[in-house]
């Protein structure tokens, strides 16, 4: 599902010389898999999912996502790699403040073209569903504003799997939640992941989430290693 091989990544920091945030990575995920990638703040945690969604590219070596490699895809392709295949969820919500919970859940589907005739009624229907599976089903037409905070990090959980995607990555998604609340997300995202059959890859610095996942990798010296 997930492989790297001989990944390397560095960043120009000023007038110094690069900083090497990947050293030569290997890694391998299998499909369906839940994993927590672990680390201190700058050891690069966020740039693996950047490489992993396309979004950013590797100095050396090669990335693999479900058969493809993303930094080969050209702008149109690498788009719909992203909505179609990988879904995202990060630590702010990214909600729309105009748009409703059930709007906000819907917005994948504008992108993929399904908002027309029974496409846009089906569309409707999972949305309204997914809503409901994170407890939300009262709050379809609240704005942003009328949900607490971690009743819309569920509905950035339900628009993250709008699309069904064969990997979710999760980027500090309990960051800005009190202890209840990321426990509840944490316990959230594993349900979705096995009733889906996704592979979840969650960057957190929370053991509690780390724990709940099937295997914990720790990123330290530019190295991925299994805890």
């Amino acid at each position: 599902m997930i492989t790297l091989e001989s990944v390397s990544k560095s960043y120009q920091s000023g007038d110094g010389p690069p900083l090497e945030i990947l050293r030569e990575c290997e890694w391998k995920i299998g499909r369906g898999e839940a994993v927590a990638v672990v680390g201190p703040s700058g050891s690069g945690k966020s740039t693996l999912l950047h490489l992993l969604a396309g979004t950013d590219q590797a100095d050396a070596g090669k990335v693999t996502v479900c058969e493809q490699q993303p930094s080969s895809l050209n702008a149109e392709a690498a788009a719909a790699f992203r909505r179609e295949t990988v879904g995202i969820v990060f630590q702010a919500h990214h909600l729309l403040p105009q748009l409703t919970a059930l709007e906000n859940v819907l917005l994948p589907t504008l992108a993929a073209g399904a908002c027309k005739g029974t496409a846009a009624e089906a569309a409707r229907g999972r949305a309204i569903e997914l809503l409901k599976r994170v407890g939300l089903g009262e709050r379809l037409e609240h704005l942003p504003s009328r949900l607490s905070g971690g009743e819309r990090q569920r509905v950035a959980v339900a628009r993250a799997w709008m699309l069904k995607p064969a990997v979710l990555l999760a980027d500090e998604p309990t960051g800005a939640l009190d202890a209840k609340n990321a426990t509840a997300l944490t316990q959230l995202l594993r349900d979705f992941q096995r009733a889906e059959g996704t592979t979840l890859i969650v960057v957190t610095h929370a053991e509690s989430v780390a724990e709940k996942m099937d295997a914990i990798w720790r990123l330290a010296a530019g190295k991925l290693l299994l805890q």
